[in-house]
């Protein structure tokens, strides 16, 4: 069952019911955040609202602020800070290098979304954090837009590979991997983007999946063959592209790694400001 999520508008609208009975400062802008909150359901934006209370009380302060806000989003979005995990030197290394890794392409290729924040303090289960907002609430994404996702959700693994060798890269990549398979999937099952089986679907029922594919599958061995193919064949040119990108610039990645291990979270424009000077090598770009 597909569940409808609020747009913009209404996330503004559900956001100030959230908040109408809190005291808010003036420097509260809610429209900022209704705009960074796409995707977000109702009750993601009632956590927004009541963890930005509880933060404001745990810092004796009667008024919301906008800094308890964002950290309050961002602990709904992307999982609490846990400061209290200790990493050792190399750790830290090999994770700001990750991180970086991610920023890099997703900031080099054209169709992936916005760096919003990149950070190597762990957050939920994750060791660090590289988080893209986009700028605008979409219904529809392309093809195109896809792969550069899937490019970014490998730039960690490969940017380890480049630095520590093909054999030392981590179990860190982990989520990343199973992600960027399972939007590789989607693709060629669910949204007819496959090469060879472009403009057609294998699974429309999104409950019950798993269960489907073990025991009502619809399709051919000949079939399932062809998707393992085109969902390997996705992944691979994912990691070419990145591996490009991150070849191309390997100063700037360099350099994020160094700011990322001085302050261990870097907000966008300063990411911006680091990366000016990137470039999108020709072999990056799709056909």
């Amino acid at each position: 069952m597909t569940i409808d999520l609020p747009d913009r508008k209404d996330r503004e609208a559900i956001l100030r019911v959230h908040f109408a009975e809190k005291p808010v400062g003036k420097d509260v802008d809610l429209d900022s955040l209704a705009a960074k909150t796409a995707g977000s359901s109702g009750a993601d934006l009632a956590n927004i609202a009541n963890e930005a209370a509880i933060l404001a009380a745990r810092h004796d302060r009667k008024v919301i602020d906008n800094d308890d806000v964002v950290a309050a989003f961002e602990k709904v979005a992307i999982g609490p800070e846990r400061k209290s995990k200790i990493m050792s030197d190399k750790e830290k290394e090999l994770t700001a290098y990750h991180e970086a890794g991610h920023a890099v392409v997703g900031h080099v290729l054209p169709d992936s979304d916005m760096v919003h924040k990149v950070t190597i303090i762990p957050r939920g289960q994750t060791g660090g954090v590289t988080w893209f907002i986009p700028p605008e609430d979409k219904s529809y994404h392309s093809i195109v837009e896809f792969k550069d996702v899937l490019a970014r959700m490998l730039g960690g693994r490969i940017a380890e590979e480049l630095i520590y060798g093909a054999d030392r890269v981590t179990t860190g990549a982990g989520s990343d991997l199973q992600k960027a398979a399972e939007l590789a999937r989607d693709m060629v099952v669910n949204q007819g983007m496959g090469k060879k089986l472009r403009d057609q679907v294998f699974h429309t029922d999104e409950g019950m999946m798993l269960e489907r594919l073990v025991h009502e599958r619809t399709y051919s061995d000949e079939t399932a063959k062809i998707i393992d193919d085109e969902v390997e064949s996705l992944i691979t040119e994912a990691a070419n592209r990145a591996r490009i990108v991150l070849k191309a610039n390997m100063a700037k990645l360099e350099e994020l790694k160094k700011v990322l291990l001085e302050k261990e979270t870097v907000e966008a424009n300063e990411v911006i400001k680091i990366l000016k000077g990137t470039h999108l090598p020709k072999t990056a770009l799709l056909n």
